[in-house]
């Protein structure tokens, strides 16, 4: 009865590693070489330092040393899944990663490393030092007025990419910074709104475009409760509807974009798409219930 050193999830949770994904989906897994200093670990928006080694099968592909800010390593030919790995290290870690291709270059590849399409990844990686960026309630509010002027610049660049998730996650912080803050004076609550207001429905623009309708939709309500009348927010909110099937919702959006903005053509072309389905819609539901009544009334001749 030889007694065990290890508990055997201890032993299992060494052999397989540490799945550091929000779904524990297994696309980003850790295996700590070298534990790290205190608890404190990067978040969105520190400044990092790290050296790093990136394998595909047995060919290293990238090493560098390398400084830089959490959110902005695809400027630096990283993969995201690298980004969100180092925000679980601490000051002085060494670890080894294991990306699945979602995580990393995905089924684009990386040319200039010479990957391929859906190929996994292996980093190994020291965080050598980080400078945490400062967390909403360290800033007052003019340092969040002006990061939030930064990040929604930074947001725009990520959406002309093409890089939706990444542009969604720079306006969600304009939200998490303003949207519940209080003592402002005239000037800084219309600034303060202004910015809310296009990060929202710069926010459903993103959502559009990932085919997240109802997230889509909540941030046009969001922009409609900050300004009622918005031609972007009554527009995106009807394509919303539309693309859901919401044919009705989606002509009564339009319809108002029209009244309130007639030289709008992109929304006079959807009111008439919104028409023209509703019209095949209540065609579809006439012939459905026509051939119900039919088998009803087949069913009392016998």
């Amino acid at each position: 009865n030889a007694r065990l050193l290890f508990p055997p999830q201890i032993e299992l949770f060494e052999f397989k590693g540490e799945d550091l994904t929000d779904d524990e989906d297994g696309g980003i897994i850790r295996r700590i070489r070298k534990k790290g200093e205190g608890y404190s670990k990067p978040n969105e928006g520190a400044l990092v330092e790290i050296q790093f080694e990136g394998r595909y099968g047995d060919r290293v592909f990238d090493r560098r040393e390398l400084r830089f800010e959490i959110g902005e390593g695809d400027n630096y030919d990283l993969p995201h899944g690298l980004e969100k790995a180092i925000q679980k290290m601490e000051k002085s870690e060494e670890s080894v990663f294991y990306l699945k291709p979602s995580y990393g270059f995905g089924s684009a590849g990386k040319e200039k490393f010479q990957i391929p399409p859906d190929a996994e990844l292996q980093y190994e990686v020291k965080l050598k030092s980080f400078e945490k960026a400062k967390e909403s309630w360290e800033m007052n509010t003019d340092e969040k007025l002006e990061q939030s002027c930064i990040v929604k610049e930074r947001g725009t660049q990520y959406f002309k990419e093409g890089k939706y998730k990444r542009a969604a996650l720079q306006y969600k912080k304009i939200v998490s910074w303003l949207e519940h803050e209080s003592g402002l004076s005239d000037e800084e609550d219309t600034k303060a709104k202004s910015l809310r207001l296009a990060a929202h429905l710069n926010l459903a623009m993103c959502h559009l475009k990932l085919k997240e309708y109802s997230q889509a939709l909540e941030n046009c309500n969001k922009a409609l409760e900050l300004d009622s009348n918005n031609e972007k927010g009554l527009f995106r909110r009807g394509e919303a509807h539309l693309a859901v099937n919401d044919f009705e919702l989606a002509r009564g959006d339009f319809q108002k974009v029209i009244q309130l903005y007639p030289s709008n053509k992109a929304a006079k072309v959807q009111l008439v798409t919104c028409q023209q389905k509703i019209r095949e819609q209540h065609e579809k539901e006439k012939k459905m219930y026509a051939n119900m009544f039919q088998r009803l009334a087949d069913k009392d001749l016998k």
